[in-house]
């Protein structure tokens, strides 16, 4: 990987002025020749304009009239010029040596290059929760088998990944009905058909849990799942679509062996069954497509497909009180006791 290639960091801000200074400083504090940092103000009515313009001088400022964090890393995508994009949300924070250890793993076939991120409070202290967990690196061989067996793999969200540009062009540029407020859910979601996903299981960035995220829960809240549930179908035909495009064939069955579609899936029923956006699912179905999953690997050890299945067979058939304390603990990591986090680093479902 040549020193002259280009890294831009793409940071999307709405209302963040508490966090975006730090994510501007992260950026710029990057150990790498060309470092271009795009920052995209949605038209904020906090102090964020304020912090940005205090770095005017290092960094491309774009500011709008507010129009979503979709919409303002397709405009921040198109000011920058580098050839490899990070997009960095405005409450999140890289480590200064993303570029060297992405450096290492280089090469011209990938289209993703995926790290790990490390979960921080809103004051920035480590909560001890590393995401996503490996126990063994996926290969992009298995990567790929695994998103057209069961429609996903294991990946970090948007700050936890880099992609080369013509990926993101590629992706961006695609016409489809698919409409979502984040980028990830086209970028993370496309990127396995466009080439390899290479992983480095690493902690890169720290992702900030602060209460006010749109995918972490600090705190168990039932109506999201219901959204989740609908946004993962869509996002699966998304897929679809980009790999149908491509010639690259996806089973049709493979949402119903998604563990994480399941889990999710699980929750809704079982805690909010009037918002389910699956009107006619039953929990034997549920159940029964747990069951089959468990022999679709898709990134889980075999001690971490049991658990989950017998996380969904607790929540489907158990007291209503233990669904909702097992869903807080399963989506709120910081909600579970300590006896908890020793059996599941015990049995090696975390670490």
């Amino acid at each position: 990987m040549s020193p002259e290639l280009t890294l831009s960091v793409v940071i999307p801000n709405y209302n963040y002025a508490r966090f975006v200074g730090a994510a501007i400083k992260s950026a710029l504090d990057i150990r790498w020749p060309r470092v271009e940092v795009v920052v995209v103000d949605d038209g904020s009515t906090d102090d964020s304009l304020e912090v940005i313009e205090s770095f005017a001088d290092k960094i491309t400022i774009v500011r709008q009239p507010n129009a979503g964090q979709m919409q303002s890393s397709v405009n921040g995508f198109h000011k920058s010029t580098g050839e490899l994009i990070i997009f960095l949300d405005s409450d999140d924070a890289l480590h200064p040596d993303v570029m060297n250890e992405i450096a290492a793993v280089w090469t011209e076939k990938a289209s993703k290059f995926q790290f790990q991120m490390r979960a921080i409070n809103a004051e920035g202290v480590p909560t001890g929760s590393i995401q996503p967990q490996y126990f063994i690196t996926p290969t992009p061989q298995q990567i790929r088998e695994w998103v057209t067996t069961a429609g996903v793999y294991p990946t970090p969200p948007g700050s936890g990944n880099a992609y080369p540009r013509g990926v993101v062009e590629k992706i961006f540029g695609f016409k489809s009905d698919f409409v979502d407020r984040a980028p990830d859910s086209y970028l993370v979601t496309a990127a396995p058909v466009y080439g390899d996903i290479v992983t480095i299981p690493k902690p890169l960035v720290d992702y900030r849990v602060h209460g006010d995220n749109h995918g972490a829960f600090l705190e168990l809240e039932d109506s999201r799942f219901a959204r989740e549930v609908d946004v993962t179908i869509r996002r699966f035909n998304f897929f679809r679509e980009v790999a149908c495009s491509a010639g690259l064939s996806v089973e049709p069955e493979a949402l119903n062996r998604n563990m994480l579609f399941l889990c999710l899936r699980t929750a809704s029923y079982a805690l909010r069954p009037d918002i389910h956006p699956m009107p006619n699912d039953k929990a034997r179905a549920i159940f029964l497509d747990c069951l089959r999953s468990l022999s679709f690997p898709q990134g889980f050890s075999y001690s971490q497909r049991s658990s989950l299945f017998l996380w969904a067979a607790c929540m489907l058939f158990g007291p209503s009180r233990l669904a909702r304390a097992l869903a807080s603990w399963r989506y709120a990591p910081i909600s579970r006791p300590r006896w908890m986090k020793a059996i599941l680093n015990m049995l090696r479902v975390i670490r």
